[in-house]
């Protein structure tokens, strides 16, 4: 599903499936290239501090442009009310940048370490 990033009246980002004013970003996915060459995929954990560069998984893409000839920047989040997850996708193609909130994706989104 790819809907428009949406804010709640006191700008609190909303989750694009439910509408659920809870919502969590705590990974941001970097596929960092020049044009049209090999992908370096970044993801940076902002509770934990974690930097892993140069290869997992590849950063969530929207339906418009796909990967695009560019880099791209994914946010990645998920609401507390009915744990959807989502990512608002940045993509430099041909000069423009598109902006895209996908719904749901198969990435991790969840930034800290499991409570025990």
């Amino acid at each position: 599903m790819n809907s428009p990033i949406r804010l709640s009246d006191n700008g609190l980002l909303l989750c694009p499936t439910c509408g659920w004013d809870a919502t969590h970003v705590e990974i941001v996915r970097v596929a960092a290239r020049l044009e049209d060459q090999d992908l370096n995929e970044i993801t940076v954990n902002a509770i934990t501090g974690q930097i892993n560069t140069h290869g997992g998984e590849a950063a969530p893409a929207g339906p418009k442009e796909g990967e695009g000839r560019r880099q791209r920047v994914a946010v990645t989040g998920y609401c507390e009310e009915g744990q959807h997850s989502f990512a608002i996708v940045f993509t430099q193609h041909k000069g423009g940048t598109y902006v895209e909130t996908v719904a749901p994706i198969p990435h991790e989104v969840v930034g800290h370490p499991p409570l025990s």
